[in-house]
């Protein structure tokens, strides 16, 4: 038992039939228009089917890497470290130690950061299309233990991390500190198809150096 044709499939064979009909002879027939799939419908009314942005991201972040798309790579690409360029390289070249350079690294990070808001009242990054807000905590998170210091305290601390980081980096040569730099305000490609360029390798080893000098006597 052959299935009747709907309304718009005997629509489309009558064109078809037409445009054939009325084609010059001698000229090839054209090609044939693949069917749509059919557009999935919730309670009647039709849904767009759109792509998980998250698994966008992590597809992305695995052809960065060098490694399949899959799910286990995704979940490996969710980790923390993986979601910044300079942890990205720090996984790739210092695998067994990979953590304690990440954790010397957030911390460096976050004391710059913190000094550039807090004492010169500006991002470190350029600012597009945004509203700069007063550097002030807008929202407060379960985990987070709520600070009591006073505004000169905190700008007292500020300079003081920043100072002491800086005496850290003290001990580094020229090019060990323009390498420090060079990750922490993204000044290069660091790494490119799942291996580190030059200047990230000069990153990690760096970065090792500094870990050394920030954890001696600890």
């Amino acid at each position: 038992m052959t299935k009747a044709k709907t309304k718009g499939q005997k629509l489309a064979e009558r064109r078809r039939r037409a445009m054939l009909e009325a084609a010059p002879v001698g000229l090839p027939e054209l090609a044939p228009i693949p069917p749509r799939h059919k557009q999935p419908r919730h309670k009647g009314r039709f849904v767009r089917v759109g792509e998980d942005p998250r698994k966008v991201v992590l597809n992305k972040r695995c052809r960065d890497m060098g490694i399949a798309e899959n799910r286990d790579n995704r979940r490996l690409m969710s980790l923390p470290m993986l979601e910044d360029h300079a942890g990205q390289v720090i996984y790739l070249e210092a695998k067994a130690d990979a953590d304690r350079l990440w954790q010397t690294f957030c911390r460096l990070d976050k004391v710059d950061a913190v000094y550039h808001a807090r004492i010169l009242g500006r991002s470190r990054h350029a600012k597009c299309g945004k509203i700069e807000f007063m550097p002030e905590r807008l929202e407060s998170r379960p985990d987070e233990a709520t600070d009591h210091r006073s505004d000169e305290e905190k700008q007292r601390s500020a300079v003081n991390n920043w100072m002491r980081w800086h005496g850290f980096l003290g001990h580094l040569n020229a090019s060990e500190q323009s390498a420090i730099w060079d990750g922490i305000y993204l000044r290069c490609e660091m790494h490119k198809g799942g291996k580190p360029t030059t200047r990230g390798r000069a990153f990690v080893a760096a970065l090792r150096m500094l870990h050394v000098v920030s954890t001696r006597g600890k």
